[in-house]
């Protein structure tokens, strides 16, 4: 059951891997299936029927959710068995209190993605390697084209939004704060470097106007050319391509893709975004692990590296998620010499649904600017260290 199985423009590739397994594996039959639905209800009501699919997705918002709660297995008997190369990396989002849940199938890397034409009509350089956050939203003021409203405007910034836990945790440390310690013992939102930064993130659209102000990101505008420049995900490099409707293939505007601009501290910003496991009570552990090898092999790997939807997790592969035809001309620069100074594990926790409900409720009036960050850290620190204070309670930290 794969997360991404319901995207028609990756059937064909989908179809190639698994005859690929069918032709190393004559008496086994591997499908695809789409959950067809909330992925996590879907895997849990089908473990708890006792039909499982005989291997999974493991989304890494998801995996501490699903080992800890017995949905999906530990791997550590098949690792030492069965070890991976050393130049395989991902691991961390799926591993939980010494226990590997999940394998990465899928890592990403984020960029800035920019319109060059707009830069060109503002006189505005382009953005370089040496780019700091002061740096983006200077570029960004002069950027913006307002309109007579927020749709028709077109925006100097985007990015993945306030909602978006992953991205704001990186942005926070990125700046010498963070959402939580470490060891998970206390949220640490109210310390001075996560308010200033909630602030800053929160005056792109009230103070600045550099962005709507708005829980949710748009830069998944930036293909219909409303936004000048936005952080997004390598795979979005395929989602532009794929959609011949918008306003950048359909015009053939110029664009490319620079370095994350640094923060007070470091670089940081999305890294991960996929595994697999396996679910509990399948009929046969070692077929399953037979499908996550081949499906996390080179032959397998490689064919979705080389249409945009993933970066293999094996560093000796990285090469084939290149695009062939030279666009974005910065993507190896950007999103793959930069890997290593961006990576971030974000601090996902079990009970993840009740730590994404306390950070909608009491952060998205900040992102709105209805309500001060200083104010909305403090509420969302205090729900969520008791949240942290139960988990400890019950095993899970």
């Amino acid at each position: 059951m794969a997360w991404s199985a319901g995207n028609q423009w990756l059937a064909p590739t989908y179809e190639s891997v698994v005859d690929g397994f069918s032709k190393q594996y004559p008496s086994t039959k591997l499908t695809v299936t789409p959950a067809g639905g909330p992925f996590l209800e879907k895997i849990k009501t089908m473990v708890a029927a006792g039909t499982p699919p005989d291997v999974t997705d493991t989304h890494q918002t998801q995996v501490r959710d699903l080992g800890p709660g017995g949905i999906v297995i530990d791997l550590t008997a098949f690792l030492k068995r069965d070890p991976y190369p050393k130049d395989y990396v991902g691991w961390e989002p799926y591993r939980w209190q010494s226990k590997q849940y999940g394998v990465p199938w899928a890592i990403q890397s984020t960029a800035l993605f920019y319109n060059q034409s707009l830069f060109d009509e503002a006189g505005v350089a382009y953005p370089t390697d040496s780019w700091t956050w002061d740096d983006f939203v200077a570029a960004a003021q002069k950027l913006v084209k307002p309109g007579p409203d927020d749709n028709s405007t077109i925006w100097g910034a985007g990015d993945q939004g306030g909602r978006n836990y992953q991205w704001i945790n990186a942005l926070l440390v990125a700046f010498g704060g963070g959402v939580m310690k470490n060891d998970f013992s206390i949220c640490t939102l109210t310390d001075p470097a996560s308010v200033a930064v909630l602030e800053f993130r929160a005056s792109w659209g009230t103070k600045l106007r550099i962005a709507p102000a708005q829980p949710g990101g748009i830069s998944g505008q930036f293909g219909q050319g409303r936004v000048a420049m936005a952080t997004s995900g390598s795979w979005y490099v395929a989602n532009v391509k794929q959609n011949q409707n918008a306003a950048l293939m359909v015009s053939g505007i110029p664009w490319d893709v620079a370095p994350v601009p640094k923060g007070k501290a470091r670089r940081g910003a999305l890294s991960h975004e996929l595994g697999m496991g396996i679910p509990v009570g399948v009929v046969n552990q070692d077929a399953s692990w037979a499908a996550i090898r081949y499906l996390t092999s080179p032959p397998a790997l490689i064919p979705f590296a080389a249409i945009g939807r993933i970066i293999p997790p094996q560093r000796s592969l990285w090469s084939h998620a290149i695009p062939e035809d030279g666009v974005p001309a910065g993507f190896k620069h950007a999103f793959l010499d930069y890997w290593e100074q961006i990576n971030l594990e974000a601090p996902f926790i079990p009970h993840w649904p009740d730590a994404q409900a306390i950070w909608y409720e009491e952060l998205d009036p900040v992102w709105k600017g209805e309500r001060p960050a200083k104010e909305g850290a403090a509420a969302a620190k205090a729900r969520l260290d008791e949240l942290l204070k139960q988990l400890k309670g019950e095993g899970l930290l």
